[in-house]
């Protein structure tokens, strides 16, 4: 596994499941040695992967490390982007970056259409070479998309879960009913119950 940096804010790395044939690539902020070594991913794909596999058949390296968040998210990109080109099958859902997907879809058609334009047409190819050939247009994309506000941010993040999430049984963990995506701190009268992504415990169906 690669060495992250010393001033790095993040990571990004690959999980390989070489049984199944697939690969999920993501970032992550949490840099102490445990989570660096037992994190594999919380994208809703892989989630699901986790709970029917396990994580003994997966192998997980780092690719690379980011000195600010929106290095963060543009070497993410930029790695999805390179394993589509060469054909590698993501569980990813999207190209990644910043949350919520639609208002980084948004502001990367301002800057740069083209990448918007190769992507609707799944030309893989052409995607990861608008990337790499146009970084400080993507990380202006990327920055406006990160300077939306909380509510608009949590907004567009729930119909997201919507429409990625397995909703088909309630949550015993927070009490989400059918057709309604987990909540952070459900159980608080002061903390603000935003939607999050499924909870371990929630059945699948």
């Amino acid at each position: 596994m690669s060495i992250i940096g010393h001033d790095a804010v993040g990571y990004v790395f690959r999980t390989d499941c070489d049984r199944e044939g697939w690969s999920y690539i993501g970032q992550s902020t949490r840099l102490d040695a445990e989570h660096v070594r037992s994190y594999f991913g919380s994208g809703t794909n892989i989630t699901e992967a986790i709970a029917q596999h396990g994580t003994e058949v997966l192998t997980k390296r780092v690719l690379a490390s980011a000195r600010t968040a929106t290095e963060l998210h543009y070497l993410e990109m930029l790695h999805i982007a390179e394993a589509r080109a060469e054909g590698v099958l993501l569980l990813n859902g999207d190209f990644g970056g910043p949350r919520p997907f639609p208002t980084m879809q948004r502001y990367l058609r301002e800057e740069l259409p083209e990448a918007m334009m190769a992507a609707l047409l799944r030309d893989h190819d052409a995607f990861y070479r608008l990337i790499a050939e146009n970084r400080g247009q993507v990380e202006a994309a990327i920055d406006s998309a990160s300077s939306i506000t909380t509510d608009d941010f949590y907004t567009g993040y729930e119909r997201d879960l919507h429409a990625l999430m397995d909703l088909s049984h309630p949550c015993p963990a927070c009490g989400s009913p059918v057709g309604e995506v987990c909540r952070t701190n459900s159980k608080s009268l002061t903390k603000p119950h935003n939607p999050c992504v499924n909870h371990k415990t929630r059945p699948r169906g």
